[in-house]
């Protein structure tokens, strides 16, 4: 800690009172003191760091701008002898501040809040410290014909993984462990599909389960799978639910704590880490860097021979680092101090000139907190880029500089995020057909469609995604469950409707408050379709959206989701029920039972179109079937007059126009909405783009995957959005690059669900020029964007402990056509630090059309010595998003979450333009506005905290 005295006198005097426990709120030190984090204290908490930051934020407000010297004051909790180099004590010069009584005041004005912090910390850091020791607790199996087992569960010391072993070994394999970045949610009582083959309803009270995402069926579908765990004892189980903590640390710092003995690595423990990290690293170089990286470490080791601490190892790994056009882009800003690190003011330089921040945004206070922030544990770092020189030693000990291992960690923070961070929402007091909606297809489905399973958690999955539009297929079911939700026809498993309808009840608005549509696929008779009406009202009670305001109140546009937050929407399709009554029809040509359907007041949006019903016919080679009466018998048809369920459907009432008629179209109310398959879906919007702009324009539109995906395969949903349809409905389960695209658009505008149209397709009528999807020159309207993007460099690029021969980079825009584009693959024979020639491999693309809807997709590929390339990570970004500059993409898995530590460093120019034809234009040239890129998770974490 730095303090400022006013002469040397005061200066020892402070330092002799804090020794002695006699300057206010001394306590605080001795307390600090007495309870040091589980991680030393070289790796500040999140707590404690904020709080510096605070304190260095104050006094730096309160400093001119001219240069101070301040003096080093001990902090008798630290050990300094081996963290830091002595200071001489006539080397200590002292200045006299004219605000040093304000400074003073408010430094005296922290330590009630500072004692409070971390008071709240030490009982945390005892919840914590309990489950550091081992609990016997039951594990529950995912294996249907296995059953639970006792396990040794606990936490590591560093509050990052949960692991589990079983009676009788000794040791924790990395395999058997649950990183808390990685858990979704804790679930309390037995609420799973595990716990239901195996209950055990006396210790409920006792049971819990974590939510996490995985790969399922090879990496084909995505889903939540769950740790379900019985505590041994009530009073287990409290600590448990009570010491659940979620760490913020580093990538590397999750895998330092499976392998470190007493916070210590041996030199072959850090060997094999160091090759699983990085597999092909060769191993005479590893050895050597391992003993620069001792040598430079400040704290010591109880271990013999070249033992690491955390300090140490940081610096190995950054030693790995050290070369490639990062480390030449650093050298040539380092100007007075070359070997040590960035100033101030050549850090500010080069974010002006290299990550294009605006000068105003360079101020002393952000340019001194983020040196800190991403310097504070690289003390062993500057030791090493010092040489062993003493006096260097100091310099960058007792001088803000920036060093290597600092400059890297704030590259891949979120203070050089690539992508815009605005928490604001977007203008949510439009019209609903204003806006895109996040939508899914049977999503109570986890893998294929005709043989998969249904499950609860496919809907939670959707939902904490921000899907605001899910459906449901009841069919009519035995008589223990009247209603059942499945795909019909096909061995697809089956759900409880009134488990379905809690699930959705209890996730709806856990990631959104805005609207959740529930599209119904109704194929049951009219005693259940009361019944389904019934349940509606009971357990979704005031929840469920039953009235129409726009006809209340005559309205002429949809209700705006503001108006209808915290509030689900029914979606039906109405047609009148017919019966044969004095015949049976017969068919020509006999059809397999999964071909038959159900007659419904409520159908399905696939029997409005049958596009789908010819394709599955032909998929299997049989002849379209005739439907014939019977010569001598007169087929009469009773209209059903069942209502309850209709009347809940209020502003979704999905209707059909056979022929399609754009003139019928225009004659129904804004409450009805339209839903097309896909291949009715892509021929209106090649053959008759405006009509269907117009149309969304005021009413709901909706587009499901045709009958013939069985292996839930995806569509391309941008050329639908560019046709101003809204709820374009994927495959939720399916990890493919549509899903990706799908993603990505709807992490904008907070994540919430909705995206709010570009204004040329909310006001198509109104504009001087028609906007069209398949337009290939600019339009006066829309300011065009230029982009490039350079590739630099990668890491880990690989999975864990596995070694590639080679690895594969694509960059591409995808959007309406004319922006769609791709850039010639990089490839390069290193995973862990690849490094690319200067612009060698640049994507570069003029005049992007739609910037609104475009959508920039990066995605890796490995090839392993034997086999296809296969997948490695992924992510896209909506390309106004994009920040400019030297920027860290992170990687993503398939289905979404980050990969720790993973990402290329690329370098982003990029420029708008507004057309000669949009500056003469009469019309007012409208200002696209900046999208927010955000997810429902925390920001990207730094790699090394």
């Amino acid at each position: 800690m730095v303090l400022e005295a006013s002469s040397p006198e005061d200066a020892t005097e402070w330092v002799q009172k804090i020794k002695d426990g006699e300057l206010p709120g001394s306590a605080v030190w001795t307390q600090w003191h007495a309870t040091p984090t589980p991680t030393d204290s070289l790796l500040c908490t999140s707590t404690e760091a904020e709080h510096e930051e605070e304190l260095t934020e104050r006094a730096s407000a309160a400093e001119t701008a001219t240069n101070d010297i301040s003096t080093v004051v001990e902090d008798p909790c630290d050990d300094y002898s081996s963290s830091y180099a002595p200071v001489a004590e006539d080397t200590l010069k002292y200045k006299y501040h004219w605000r040093r009584g304000l400074i003073k005041r408010r430094v005296q004005q922290q330590p009630p809040r500072l004692e409070r912090l971390l008071s709240n910390k030490q009982t945390e850091s005892k919840a914590y410290e309990k489950l550091h020791t081992e609990y016997a607790m039951i594990k529950y199996p995912h294996k249907k014909r296995s059953i639970p087992s006792e396990k040794l569960l606990h936490i590591d010391k560093d509050n990052l993984h949960i692991m589990w072993r079983r009676l009788g070994l000794s040791d924790f394999h990395m395999t058997k462990t649950l990183p808390f970045h990685r858990i979704w949610e804790i679930r309390e009582g037995q609420c799973t599909k595990w716990f239901h083959h195996f209950p055990y309803e006396e210790v409920d009270g006792q049971s819990f389960s974590l939510i996490f995402e995985e790969e399922k069926h090879g990496g084909r579908y995505v889903g939540l799978s769950s740790l379900d765990l019985i505590c041994d004892n009530p009073d287990h189980y409290k600590e448990w639910i009570e010491g659940y903590f979620l760490s913020n640390c580093s990538w590397l710092k999750r895998l330092w704590t499976t392998k470190h003995d007493n916070h210590e690595l041996s030199e072959r423990a850090t060997m094999a880490l160091l090759l699983a990290i990085h597999p092909s690293c060769d191993v005479g170089l590893a050895k050597q860097l391992i003993r620069i990286a001792n040598l430079h470490q400040c704290s010591s080791t109880t271990n013999y021979g070249h033992a690491l601490l955390w300090d140490g190892f940081t610096v190995l790994f950054n030693l790995m680092c050290e070369n490639g056009r990062l480390l030449q882009m650093f050298k040539s800003y380092t100007k007075a101090y070359p070997t040590l690190g960035l100033t101030k003011e050549e850090f500010g330089d080069f974010l002006i000139e290299e990550c294009s921040w605006r000068r105003g945004d360079c101020t002393r206070t952000t340019l001194q907190r983020m040196m800190r922030h991403h310097d504070h544990n690289h003390n062993s770092f500057k030791k090493y880029a010092a040489k062993n020189r003493p006096f260097e030693f100091n310099i960058a000990m007792t001088k803000p500089l920036l060093t290597y291992a600092g400059f890297l960690s704030f590259l891949r923070s979120s203070d050089n995020a690539i992508s815009e961070k605005e928490e604001k929402l977007e203008d949510m007091d439009q019209p609903l057909s204003h806006y895109f909606i996040n939508s899914s297809h049977n999503t109570y489905l986890e893998g294929h469609q005709l043989n998969g399973i249904s499950s609860c958690e496919a809907y939670i999955r959707a939902l904490l995604q921000g899907c605001r539009c899910i459906e449901i297929d009841c069919w009519d079911g035995a008589l223990r469950e009247a209603i059942l939700i499945y795909h019909g026809h096909t061995l697809t498993t089956k759900l409880g409707f009134t488990a379905v309808i809690r699930t959705i009840r209890d996730y709806a608005f856990h990631t959104s408050l805005y609207p959740v549509i529930i599209s119904i696929e109704n194929h049951c008779c009219s005693t259940n379709q009361k019944l389904m009406a019934r349940h509606f009202l009971e357990i979704m009670g005031d929840v469920l959206c039953k009235e129409n305001i726009v006809e209340t109140e005559g309205r002429e546009r949809l209700p705006s989701p503001t108006e209808l937050q915290g509030k689900i929407i029914l979606k039906g399709t109405f047609k009148k029920e017919v019966k044969a009554a004095m015949s049976s029809f017969s068919t020509e040509t006999s059809l397999p039972a999964y071909l038959v359907k159900s007659r419904s007041t409520i159908i399905s949006d696939e029997q409005l179109t049958s596009d789908e019903n010819q394709d599955m016919v032909s998929i299997y080679g049989l002849d379209a079937p005739k439907m014939v009466a019977q010569d001598d018998q007169e087929t009469t048809f009773v209209e059903d007059t069942e209502k309850d369920l209709e009347k809940l459907v209020v502003y979704c009432r999905s209707i059909s126009i056979k022929p399609w008629s754009w003139s019928k179209q225009r004659e129904t109310s804004v409450s009805e909405m339209f839903s097309f398959g896909e291949p009715s879906a892509m021929k209106l919007c090649k053959h008759s783009p405006q009509e269907m702009l117009a149309c969304t324009e005021r009413q709901l539109v909706r587009t499901y995957p045709k009958g013939t995906r069985f292996d839930s395969s995806n569509y391309d949903p941008t050329l639908m959005w560019g046709c101003g349809m809204h709820m374009v409905a994927l495959n939720f389960q399916t990890p493919d690059v549509w899903m990706h695209l799908n993603q990505a658009f709807f992490r904008q505008n907070g994540g919430c669900g909705y995206v709010l149209k570009p204004e040329v397709m909310r006001r198509s009528s109104q504009s001087s020029v028609e906007y069209s999807p398949f337009m290939t020159e600019p339009h006066p309207d829309i300011p065009t964007v230029d982009l490039e993007i350079e590739l630099i460099s990668g890491q880990q690029l690989c999975p864990y402990k596995k070694k590639c021969v080679s690895l594969t980079v694509d960059i591409q825009t995808f959007g309406i056509p004319a922006d769609k584009s791709a850039m010639p693959q990089a490839s390069h024979d290193s995973a862990f630090w690849p490094q690319w020639e200067r612009g060698k491999f640049v994507y570069s693309r003029r005049k992007i059309l739609m910037p609104e809807l475009c959508l920039v997709y990066f995605r890796v590929e490995v090839q392993y010595s034997t086999g296809n390339p296969q997948f490695f990570g992924q992510n896209c970004i909506q390309l106004l998003s994009l920040k400019p500059g030297v920027k860290f993409v992170p990687l993503r898995t398939s289905g979404g979450e980050l990969i720790q530590g993973s990402g290329l460093f690329v370098k982003i120019t990029k420029e708008t333009s507004i057309s000669a034809a949009g500056v003469s234009s009469a019309a007012p040239v409208k200002q696209l506005r900046s999208r927010p890129h955000l997810t429902h998770q925390a920001n990207v974490e730094e790699s090394l905290n």
